[in-house]
């Protein structure tokens, strides 16, 4: 190959793109694409307070307020509206991020003035939006005013002349929220009324609870208790978080909702997306927050369970996704895809598990080049119907069709771009800033779709937009650390951004100096005129319709350790998850040395396995095919023009070998299965190193079929001399086949990689004849059928 010419091509592609949308990222490009964000916030900002303010929203296209539908009381969107100002209360510390100090300072300003009834308004409001926007929106302000140093003169005058009223406010709509949670259930109610408590609130629009909106107001209550001294925030909402925990099913799994007035799981589904999904994510976090080791145990053992029975996984270093299953069968339910969901790869950034991280987030990268967007829900499998028009195509995709400009799929890219600054990221979020200048930026503000498949616009901008999305963004492009969470005086702070995008820390000293000063305001009045009964514990009718697993007993231990200590083989044998509680520092589908101006993208051959596998629902709608435009962010010709230079890119072949999943036993929880990883070789013991040992084999295996003429998931064509090879040394038992060989690829969710193999007792085998054989050597045949990497001793 020329490398000149491939070099001059480069460079006249590189000065032909737009100067908008060069994608040089230098730390002056960086500055430039902050900047136009920070317009951006300007503008949606601005016209809120033209348009909008002091009501909750403003509507981008009309320019008329939006707060709460009075004659309409079951519109589900007053959950989260109040007439609180919500834009305001949500958007306090993205004021302080984007630096607008005399807006700020305006707002502290008009809260003050009336802080006095602010919450005491006769509406029925969602406890958990609430908790997230209202609460912790407030309490960030407070920390931030109370407890950081200052380098601007503005905000260091901002801060000297705060008196804490915001910490006044925050605990006066906490006592308006905790009576939902003075239940005998300890179940909250979602929904309580803030001036007059949950009993005027009709039963039936308080049977059922999503499982996050139950759990997840523990961090920011717990946060006000150690801002306040009272206890009853963290006692109510952690008993909540803790009895959940305590009555996941038998695969450690919580379904999506419950009826707290029934003490009864009210479904069997579960995924990591809507009506979850901040369950999982409060788990970590507050792990984090709260040094709190009993929380880590709850997020590791989830995300065991969630990688044993949700994830469906392409290839040994391709894309993932989580299904939605029965929580007690492990059986898929439905294969789709919500936009929620999109948070998840973020939240394995923060545990650590960065391989997963670019796996998950694939799957959104190729949704969002299809859709500019990602729809609320999309079927994230082929429907097997053939001959489809596009229209047909897209209708049979998108299963919720609005995208109302939520931040979680920006929110994942900003995490992964901080973790391992690989400039596709930025691409990305170029993209995005893009869209929001030329597609979402309305009169008004900015409006989503509410239609991803005719482009029909959405007349509504919910306070996430500016307090997450183009937060998110704007710090995606702070490489130079230059806002205040990135700084030097947040680096000893065990800071997490909420599930609303606020950042929230404490420390023994905040703690210890908030109580003091706020002893004088603290209420010793009930929080309810009385207990709310509801069915109680040894009432409901969860005793009489669910197997006693899934009971809620009162004194319910919330762990249980299962499996021995010591494992039976000595230590050179270790738990098979453990390797989840060591931190990566890199991805593993890339090279281990990073090229000038490469990305790891170009050197992963996986990137293109979705647009082939999923093709027939990654479906790009007709009006936006006809924008002419380029939409693949990872084929953008002002990206390769810089990064593509130094790669040598190629797609892995199609695998075209069959798969079967099987199960093996009872599925149990993984902490209950005794499964281990093999961390160095022993005289004694026939096991290599990185092989699994499971004693007694059982769970979820994923099984390649290898025969003649098909492609593997190794991109490595199978041919008779393969076969041939693959047998040499093997006795075929009688019935045996001989054209055709199995390869377990996963097994309860972990990678069985080339070279690996699985070590299972051969008596344990031996007690099911009729499904497995054993030959003289140690290898087994299961069906008929040897299995090459399954082993016995």
């Amino acid at each position: 190959m020329n490398f000149t010419f491939l070099f001059i091509y480069y460079a006249v592609l590189a000065m032909s793109v737009d100067p908008l949308s060069h994608s040089a990222f230098t730390p002056r490009h960086l500055r430039q694409l902050q900047n136009r964000t920070k317009v951006l916030f300007q503008h949606g900002w601005g016209s809120y307070k033209r348009h909008g303010f002091p009501a909750d929203e403003v509507r981008p296209i009309s320019c008329v307020p939006y707060g709460p539908q009075y004659t309409k009381p079951d519109d589900i969107h007053n959950d989260v509206l109040g007439n609180v100002s919500l834009t305001v209360l949500d958007n306090l510390d993205t004021l302080m991020i984007m630096q607008q100090w005399d807006e700020l300072e305006s707002m502290l300003r008009f809260l003050e003035e009336n802080k006095n009834d602010f919450f005491n308004k006769d509406h029925v409001v969602q406890v958990f939006e609430a908790s997230i926007r209202w609460l912790g929106g407030l309490l960030l302000a407070h920390m931030a005013l109370t407890d950081l140093e200052w380098k601007d003169t503005k905000m260091q005058e901002i801060a000297k002349s705060y008196n804490g009223f915001l910490l006044e406010m925050a605990y006066d709509l906490g006592l308006r929220l905790i009576p939902a949670y003075r239940t005998s259930t300890s179940l909250p109610l979602p929904r309580v009324n803030l001036a007059k408590g949950v009993d005027v609130i009709p039963s039936e629009k308080n049977r059922e609870a999503c499982t996050a909106g139950a759990a997840t107001p523990y961090v920011e209550m717990t946060i006000l208790l150690r801002l306040t001294g009272d206890k009853r925030f963290e006692i109510l909402t952690r008993q909540t978080f803790d009895k959940l925990w305590a009555a996941r099913l038998s695969l450690g799994l919580l379904p999506m909702s419950v009826d707290p007035i029934g003490n009864m799981w009210r479904d069997m589904i579960t995924g990591i997306g809507a009506l979850v999904d901040s369950f999982y994510e409060y788990a970590l976090k507050g792990a984090i927050l709260f040094d709190d080791d009993s929380l880590w145990e709850v997020f590791s053992r989830s995300y065991q369970s969630l990688v044993s029975f949700l994830a469906v996984k392409s290839s040994f270093n391709g894309f993932t996704f989580f299904a939605n299953i029965d929580t007690t069968t492990g059986q898929l339910v439905v294969p789709w895809i919500d936009l929620l969901s999109a948070f998840w790869p973020g939240l394995q950034v923060l545990a650590g598990r960065l391989t997963d991280a670019v796996s998950s987030h694939l799957v959104f990268l190729k949704i969002w080049d299809q859709f500019d967007s990602i729809p609320e829900r999309w079927f994230a499998l082929p429907t097997g119907v053939e001959n489809q028009s596009n229209a047909e195509l897209v209708m049979n995709a998108v299963l919720l069709e609005w995208f109302p400009l939520r931040p979680e799929f920006i929110e994942s890219t900003y995490y992964l771009y901080r973790a391992t600054k690989d400039p596709l990221y930025l691409q990305i979020g170029l993209r995005v800033l893009q869209l929001f200048e030329i597609r979402f930026k309305q009169p008004c503000g900015f409006a989503g779709y509410q239609d991803v498949r005719t482009g029909k616009m959405q007349d509504r901008m919910e306070t996430f937009v500016l307090g997450e999305l183009l937060k998110y963004l704007y710090l995606l492009f702070d490489e130079a650390n230059e806002s205040y969470v990135h700084g030097a005086g947040m680096k000893n702070k065990n800071w997490v951004f909420s599930t609303e995008a606020h950042p929230l820390w404490m420390s023994k000293e905040a703690e210890s100096r908030s109580q003091k000063l706020f002893k004088l305001h603290l209420s010793h009045k009930p929080t309810q005129l009385k207990t709310f009964k509801g069915k109680g514990i040894f009432g409901s009718m969860w005793r009489y319709i669910l197997t006693p697993l899934n009971e809620l007993e009162p004194e319910s231990p919330i762990f249980v350790e299962i499996l021995p200590t010591t494992p039976r083989f000595g230590p050179a044998l270790r738990p098979a998850f453990e390797h989840l509680l060591v931190c990566e520092t890199k991805p593993g589908q890339w090279n281990n040395s990073r090229k000038f101006l490469g990305s790891g993208y170009n050197e992963w051959n996986q990137v293109f396995a979705p647009n082939e596998a999923l093709a027939s629902t990654l479906v790009r709608p007709t009006h936006l095919q006809e924008k002419h435009e380029k939409n693949d962010i990872e084929l953008l010709d002002s990206f390769l023009a810089v990064y593509g230079l130094s790669s040598k890119p190629y797609c892995a072949l199609l695998a075209t070998a069959k798969e079967t999943e099987i199960q093996i036993g009872a599925l149990v929880r993984p902490e209950q299965v005794e499964m281990y990883k093999v961390s160095e070789e022993t005289l004694d013991l026939p096991f290599a190193t990185a092989d699994l040992v499971m004693p007694e084999l059982s769970g979820r295996f994923r099984m390649e079929h290898l025969t003649e003429g098909f492609v593997d998931n190794y991109n490595n064509r199978v041919t008779q001399q393969t076969l041939k090879e693959r047998f040499a040394g093997v006795k075929i038992p009688s019935g045996g086949n001989k054209l055709e060989i199995l390869l377990v690829k996963f097994l309860n969710g972990l990678l069985i990689a080339l070279g690996m193999n699985i070590w299972t007792s051969a008596a344990y085998l031996q007690t099911n004849p009729d499904v497995f054989k054993i030959t003289e050597n140690g290898n087994v045949f299961l069906t008929g059928l040897y299995v090459q990497n399954l082993k016995v001793y």
